[in-house]
């Protein structure tokens, strides 16, 4: 007889293979193989026109789509249920979502099931249920945070929480690879934020006093042709419960067209890879002597190539192709 603690522990792994973020289901069905000894395990999640396989051991050859999307749910199934020939097999089905279903299929090579196994699987099948839920909501949620975090990156932006003594408590990767990149600014040991410049640590902390006091501070930490910037956002609180109180803060280092990729440039403007590489140069602030030095071209080639660009563009003059180019979208081409 499968004891308590034992289904407590696979009902455990169910729920915690949900929450982690990777699809990680194997230490579930490792366990629950254990406790059956069985030979391998399957589990097959379907939702959204995908199917999402996780094996164990020598799994068992689950019955074909057809007849698993005709079970029903939350009822166990041996092999002679499903005129299913080979090894001993246990399945249960389960629903999900609206358009999810999941099927856990369990195998033996020799000997078949014993009672306490069939009603184990029983048991866990509304745990299945829910923790393939939870899996399912996680996936979307992570998706969604990776587009989020690629916008933000496209656009030179990042969080980070700290607390009164300026220890970054948490941060995104964008903030941690912008402050990677400043020698203004660094991380020294215990995450506390440490400014090499004396003004510039004074300042950091009168920022943060003021910050703490109610009142949203912003700061220049790196000077052009790349400047850094720091807002501290007014109030120490939690950003969610069970989280300590902190100070929320936002790194900005503005992308420069420069790093564009050309072609992509070109392909957003409708114009000539050239004639792309000189309307960069503009947005980043360059003037059209100090651009045609950079391209090897002489000030004549890069006025009548900038007079294409308006033309082209539909901007009137370098200020207009600026704000076009800055409040585009050719800055999340992929």
């Amino acid at each position: 007889m499968t004891s308590p603690s034992e289904e407590t522990r696979v009902i455990r792994q169910i729920y915690a293979a949900a929450a982690r973020p990777a699809a990680d289901w194997q230490t579930a069905l490792t366990t629950l193989g254990a406790v059956l000894r069985a030979e391998g395990t399957c589990l097959l999640i379907e939702s959204a026109g995908a199917a999402h396989r996780f094996a164990t051991g020598t799994p068992p050859a689950l019955p074909a789509p057809e007849v698993l999307r005709a079970l029903r749910d939350d009822r166990l199934y041996a092999h002679g249920d499903l005129g299913q020939p080979g090894p001993p097999l246990r399945l249960i089905a389960v629903s999900a979502h609206a358009d999810a279903r999941a099927w856990l299929g369990v195998g033996h090579a020799q000997t078949d099931f014993r009672a306490a196994d069939g009603a184990l699987l029983g048991r866990l099948a509304p745990h299945l249920a829910q923790a393939v839920d939870l899996w399912l909501d996680r996936q979307a949620d992570e998706a969604q945070a990776r587009q989020t975090t690629d916008l933000s990156r496209a656009l030179g932006a990042g969080w980070l929480w700290l607390d009164p003594a300026l220890r970054v408590i948490e941060a995104d990767a964008t903030a941690r690879a912008l402050l990677s990149d400043t020698p203004a600014l660094r991380l020294a040991a215990g995450g506390r934020l440490d400014a090499g410049d004396g003004l510039v640590a004074r300042d950091l902390r009168r920022a943060m006093d003021q910050a703490l006091a109610g009142r949203a501070q912003r700061l220049t930490l790196a000077q052009p042709p790349a400047p850094l910037h720091l807002a501290l956002l007014p109030g120490l609180s939690a950003p969610a419960p069970g989280l300590r109180p902190v100070v929320r803060g936002v790194l900005r280092r503005a992308p420069r067209a420069g790093a564009l990729d050309p072609d992509a440039l070109a392909g957003a403007l409708g114009l000539k890879r050239s004639e792309a590489r000189l309307a960069a140069l503009i947005c980043d602030g360059a003037t059209l002597a100090e651009a045609a030095q950079t391209l090897g071209w002489t000030l004549e080639t890069a006025r009548s190539c900038s007079k294409r660009i308006f033309a082209l563009t539909g901007t009137h003059g370098q200020p207009d192709l600026v704000r076009l180019v800055q409040t585009g979208t050719v800055w999340f081409t992929p």
